[in-house]
């Protein structure tokens, strides 16, 4: 059984789940949608052109300057001689552009000069005349239909048909590419008459875009626990007329609460996933890139065995592209099966990791195992990920997962209280450590630089934070103290 869950509360925002027979698969938050600029289209200024990257810097009024690359660039002219594109910019000239990729750590915005409006059934690409069916409508029937249809109501423009218009009636088509060309046509009215950066076309909300990407025959139910959005589910469900109506439910209370929704997202950001024979995954996301390691786990029996690897295996090839449109982590990801015997198990792997990957509207590209046995994929990125708005830098550690040792956070006491040789104004130090420091500091040590510096040293065992101390330095003529702490 297939639901939607939708939550919306005036301290939360809106937040939507996908779920398969109870299972959590993809969830979305109001606030990533509000974060996210992917789709959006701009007025932007040519900042800095760089021909030896072959891409431009774009000023989109976002704050860091967009990435556009040449490949990403179009040109109704043609090129002179053999310049590069991106030679035929000129600073501080007015382009637009959509954005393709959301900002990410330094890097700004990647945007395209290529625009594209979708629709729920078909998406408009009005600077270029291609036509593309959806490779996931796999009758040829179906596929020559539609691609007949969409030359017919083109214009001349590109077209691409969406997985959901199959079966769809001409007229429903034709109607929608027609209000895609308005939007079209109010988009280049608001190009021609704006001067600064700005937004140009802003995508839809979460619970539009949902609707529109999401329903389809598959769905059974949508649930919410809010009225106003009750309502406008049943209105966008009448006006997208499925096949299969979903049943529609308000109920009492945190929707996500109630189906188990909460509970899932909590677990989804554990760095450990178990698998049913017992086997573990491991992910690791850095700036660079996500690697998730395979393990055999609580699997002992027969650890050699051949078919137990392989079985391990194909339930991470199995569940791998679900965490990932769960968790919503993009770019290069790197999986590291446990080492099969044979070249007939790894291409069954990535037989099951591709079918599995179908399921998954962002595209996913997979390349073939590396001469180290690793798996190499890259998954388009559309919007942060989701730690990125349930979880913050440890204020202990900074994000690393690690502090330094006890032995050497004591060291570095003893060392900073030995620095102070010299300071003649100080005469006293308190000091405020973690209880776990007190196993390694030296009493004798500290007994004796105070005794050398002349100076009183007291030591408390109450700092809350894990094996971090703090100084307070009193001075014999100066009012006032100064702190240091160190972690």
């Amino acid at each position: 059984m297939k639901r939607i869950v939708i939550s919306n509360s005036e301290f939360e925002g809106l937040r939507l789940a996908m779920l398969e027979d109870d299972q959590l698969f993809e969830v979305y938050l109001e606030e990533a949608d509000e974060e996210s600029l992917t789709g959006s289209i701009y007025l932007g200024r040519v900042e800095n052109i760089v021909p030896n990257l072959q891409a431009a810097f774009v000023n989109i009024g976002e704050g860091r300057n967009a990435f556009l690359r040449e490949r990403d660039l179009y040109a109704p002219k043609p090129r002179n001689g053999s310049a590069l594109k991106v030679e035929m910019l000129k600073p501080k000239q007015k382009i637009m552009v959509q954005v393709k990729k959301d900002a990410m750590g330094l890097k700004g915005p990647q945007v395209t000069s290529y625009i594209s409006l979708a629709g729920r059934y078909l998406v408009l690409m009005p600077q270029i005349s291609n036509i593309g069916v959806s490779k996931k409508i796999e009758d040829p029937k179906e596929r020559k239909r539609l691609h007949n249809i969409a030359r017919e109501i083109s214009k001349g423009q590109g077209v691409i048909v969406r997985t959901v218009a199959e079966g769809v009636e001409k007229e429903k088509l034709e109607e929608e590419i027609e209000s895609l060309r308005e939007k079209w046509l109010n988009i280049q009215k608001r190009f021609k008459h704006a001067r600064k950066p700005q937004v140009l076309y802003e995508d839809p909300g979460v619970l539009e875009y949902i609707l529109r990407e999401r329903l389809d025959d598959t769905v059974d139910e949508i649930i919410t626990d809010d009225e106003k959005t009750f309502e406008t589910i049943k209105k966008v469900v009448e006006s997208y007329k499925p096949k299969h109506k979903p049943i529609i439910r308000l109920i009492n209370g945190d929707a996500f609460r109630k189906m188990g929704v909460e509970k899932q997202i909590m677990d989804s950001l554990s760095r450990v996933v178990k698998l049913p024979s017992g086997g573990v995954l491991y992910f690791d996301p850095t700036e660079a890139l996500l690697v998730i390691d395979v393990n055999s786990g609580s699997n002992t029996s027969g650890i050699d065995s051949e078919d137990l690897i392989l079985k391990t295996n194909i339930e991470s090839a199995r569940e791998i592209p679900r965490q990932l449109r769960l968790r919503n982590e993009s770019g290069i990801i790197i999986v590291d099966f446990i080492d099969m015997a044979h070249e007939s198990e790894r291409q069954l792997v990535m037989h099951v990791l591709e079918e599995e990957l179908k399921k998954d509207k962002v595209k996913t590209s997979i390349v073939e195992f590396s001469k180290l046995g690793l798996l190499e994929m890259t998954r388009k990125r559309t919007s942060p990920p989701l730690r990125k708005f349930y979880e913050t830098k440890c204020p202990v550690c900074g994000g690393k997962g690690s502090i330094l040792s006890p032995i050497h956070q004591a060291r570095n006491l003893i060392h900073e209280l030995e620095g102070l040789k010299g300071q003649e104004l100080i005469n006293a130090v308190e000091i405020s450590a973690h209880e776990g420091l007190k196993a390694f500091v030296d009493e004798k040590k500290v007994q004796k630089i105070s005794k050398d510096l002349k100076i009183a040293i007291s030591i408390s065992y109450d700092n809350p934070y894990p094996f971090a101390y703090t100084m307070r330095y009193k001075h014999m003529k100066k009012k006032g103290n100064s702190r240091k702490k160190k972690r």
